[in-house]
């Protein structure tokens, strides 16, 4: 199955038009931006006001959640109110359990929400075997229940998304098809197939999950099933529970972001931990270069028209394999091979000022005490800190290294120092007693007797080679593919002509939106089909705007290591170290391939939420933030609160007015806590199953 038009180069995946209201999603449309207020519904003044921040902060359709009668019967006072405020935006009625409420809401607002996993199931996490009878007889349930909906949909001109949630997937669906991406995309193709049966057609998917590696799987499963039945809705993608700050920026850029990256989805909302109208700025960086509409296309992108040797080795989209590769050895940290990925960063003072670069260099290893060799903060967390310095020199600054080294080794700054001898070779020699590893930038113009020398000395000396292949031409333009492949292949050879394989390889392209993913897909495809597994690191230029940054590198780097490409990030930028190791950090914990503090399963804000949900989180963060590697899930309610809750260790979820149910994984332990004292009754029940330490201090 293919989910995408071509994984090597930026093609947005064509689907129909639907209209939500006035606004058109799919087809030659921009990628919409929506949100969802957190009023209680059934408070008119506060849910107009929030709905038209959100407006003026450009959200495009605004959702409103449903949970009962009531709330639906006031959407209509709702709707009225904003009309007369002039507002005409699009309203979603958000449901969950209770189908008699999407009937009443589909005659007020421009589209309806329903979660199929709830809105004609209840969960009770019931283990049984279904027959074939049995289902169908199950769908024919199903449908009794939701044809009355899209019969009145069709009839008003209603859109309707069917929005499947990983955390509330059906008894039925979990016990025919697993906790899995098919089950995920099988519980709304349940649904669609009652829609098509009635001819209704104006539909929009979603495929939720508070792990982004499970949401961009889904995403990409749904829509090879749409390509192989003739079907072309539009997707809204998001990822739930995502949590607030920079983790929360983050878990959103690298699931939504990471589907973008293929091409696929239509709307978007980034739902965090937050009022809802700090969504809107997030979510409109997030699209804004998947809206310019330029066919940009990566070096890959010529792959079609041939390639010496063949082939380019494609991984399985829908399943995760973390790619297997050499180990790549070098002083103190080892990359590849099954190794925890690295992080590195470029040493931006230059060698001229030692005294500044050691101080820069104490920086980026996150010193706050003497001992440098501490890797945790004394909480238990990993300290975040880098793992290899980048470091460019003239031929002026050469005498200067074996200085650095020795000032660093002085003052117990222990970390290894990957030296670019691009411009330098002819003082190789002396470069390599110093290096711990030598990168070199190779060209198309690069000279084969320095690549060899590179090579020599790095044997001689017990040296690593980083390998940057330069997929820029002269001209400023992405390199022609067959070049690409040509001067991967020299390498390869002078590797094995060498017998050294103690070598990773990297890509240095031009700061393209749509280049990055594509090229490193190619790399990693072409040594793999070479049956040449180096490991790969990837390096991202940061742009001088910082959130953009964050979201473009959670968004491609993300999207790599979710297919299972990359040993190591390499950051280069102008930025202060604490912002790249946050950045770094936070993307390896959002793709769970590096888990170096605590993790928060954490819902945005609704009407349906039982407490403040901002303001509990930041409570439980500032007394659980010290635990490394514990996941806590804090629900505001109980729509996705128990099957989110299976990938996470505890759960903290509303039960009712100032009461909290506490759970371990999907099992509630504790009923109707009061929320006084629900803290302490979490604590107690981290401590109970051996996962608490007490906090320094």
């Amino acid at each position: 199955m293919t989910y995408c038009t071509d994984i090597f180069s930026y093609q947005r995946r064509r689907t129909r038009e639907v209209f939500v209201g006035d606004v058109g999603v799919g087809g030659d449309n921009p990628i919409r931006v929506q949100s969802m207020t957190i009023s209680d519904t059934m408070d008119t003044e506060a849910t107009v006001a929030e709905a038209v921040g959100l407006v003026e902060a450009g959200c495009e359709i605004v959702r409103i959640t449903a949970p009962s009668l009531r709330e639906a019967e006031n959407l209509k006072n709702i709707k009225s109110k904003l009309m007369q405020r002039g507002v005409s935006v699009p309203l979603v009625a958000d449901i969950h359990f209770t189908p008699n409420a999407a009937l009443v809401a589909a005659d007020y607002v421009e589209k309806v929400r329903i979660n199929p996993g709830n809105y004609a199931d209840k969960k009770r996490f019931e283990q049984r075997e279904y027959s074939d009878l049995e289902y169908e007889q199950e769908l024919a349930r199903i449908e009794e229940k939701f044809a009355p909906l899209v019969l009145k949909c069709k009839r008003l001109g209603r859109a309707m998304r069917i929005g499947t949630n990983h955390g509330s997937l059906s008894d039925r669906i979990m016990n025919r098809y697993g906790d899995t991406a098919e089950g995920m995309v099988e519980s709304a193709l349940e649904f669609v197939r009652i829609c098509q049966k009635h001819d209704y057609h104006d539909i929009i998917l979603s495929m939720k999950s508070s792990n982004p590696l499970v949401a961009i799987q889904a995403y990409r499963l749904l829509a090879a099933r749409m390509d192989e039945l003739g079907m072309d809705y539009p997707f809204h993608l998001g990822v739930t529970e995502a949590g607030d700050g920079a983790e929360g920026r983050v878990k959103s850029a690298v699931g939504i972001g990471g589907v973008l990256e293929d091409g696929i989805g239509d709307t978007i909302r980034v739902s965090l931990t937050e009022d809802a109208v700090f969504e809107v700025p997030v979510a409109f960086k997030l699209v804004e270069k998947y809206n310019r509409r330029v066919a940009r296309t990566g070096p890959a992108s010529l792959l079609g028209k041939g390639l010496a040797n063949g082939a380019v080795q494609q991984p399985n989209p829908f399943e995760y394999h973390r790619r297997h590769t050499l180990l790549f050895d070098q002083v103190y940290h080892q990359l590849g091979f099954g190794c925890t990925p690295r992080v590195e960063l470029t040493l931006h003072t230059g060698l001229n000022d030692l005294e500044k670069a050691a101080l820069e260099i104490s920086h980026m290893l996150g010193l706050a005490d003497d001992n440098p060799l501490r890797t945790t903060d004394g909480n238990g967390r990993e300290r975040y800190q880098v793992e290899a310095i980048h470091i460019s020199l003239s031929s002026q600054t050469v005498a200067q290294l074996p200085i650095l080294k020795r000032l660093l080794q002085q003052r117990e700054l222990f970390v290894p120092l990957a030296i670019d001898v691009t411009t330098v070779c002819k003082q190789l020699p002396e470069i390599a007693r110093h290096a711990d590893r030598l990168t070199c930038t190779v060209a198309r113009t690069s000279s084969q007797r320095e690549l060899e020398e590179i090579l020599r000395q790095a044997q001689r000396h017990g040296k690593a080679v980083q390998w940057t292949l330069d997929a820029r031409d002269g001209k400023g333009q992405s390199t022609d593919i067959k070049q690409l492949s040509a001067t991967l292949d020299l390498l390869l050879e002078l590797s094995a002509h060498a017998d050294f394989w103690n070598v990773i390889f990297a890509l240095r392209i031009l700061q393209d939106s749509f280049s990055i993913v594509p090229a490193y897909r190619f790399l990693a495809g072409r040594l793999d089909a070479l049956r040449a597994n180096f490991p790969i690191l990837l390096h991202f230029r940061w742009p001088v705007d910082l959130e953009r940054s964050v979201l473009e590198a959670a968004s491609q780097i993300g999207s790599l290591l979710c297919d299972g490409i990359g040993d190591g990030i390499h950051f280069e930028s102008d930025q202060s170290a604490a912002p790249q190791l946050d950045l770094a950090y936070n993307i390896l914990q959002a793709t769970r391939l590096r888990i170096s503090k605590a993790d928060y399963i954490s819902c945005p804000s609704c009407g349906r939420t039982l407490f403040d949900l901002q303001t509990t989180t930041e409570r439980i963060k500032s007394k659980t933030d010290h635990l490394k590697g514990v996941k806590i899930a804090i629900m505001g309610c109980i729509v996705n609160g128990p099957g989110e809750m299976a990938d996470a260790d505890f759960g903290y979820v509303g039960a009712g007015p100032q009461k909290v149910n506490l759970f371990v994984g999907k099992e509630c332990v504790e009923r109707n806590i009061p929320e006084a004292i629900a803290d302490q009754r979490l604590i107690e029940l981290i401590q109970a199953h051996g996962m608490w330490t007490e906090p320094e201090g």
